[in-house]
């Protein structure tokens, strides 16, 4: 029997719990194209994401 599905949020902290950058293309692969909506509800839940634009991409990480 499966297991439930792993909400939007689930999926980007999994991605980001190593504390490295990771760009928002990887983030795309692997939550969904509209990932900007998980990072915002993880920040209100507390999470501490940080994000920094290089040209005209952006990066992201999860401080510990």
């Amino acid at each position: 029997m499966p297991g439930r599905k792993k909400s939007k949020i689930e999926l980007l902290l999994e991605a980001l719990a190593d504390g490295e950058w990771h760009w928002g293309q990887e983030l795309a692969a692997k939550v969904g194209w509209r990932f900007g909506d998980p990072v915002m509800r993880a920040k209100r839940k507390g999470y501490l994401i940080d994000v920094d634009r290089v040209g005209l991409q952006h990066r992201y990480r999860l401080l510990k």
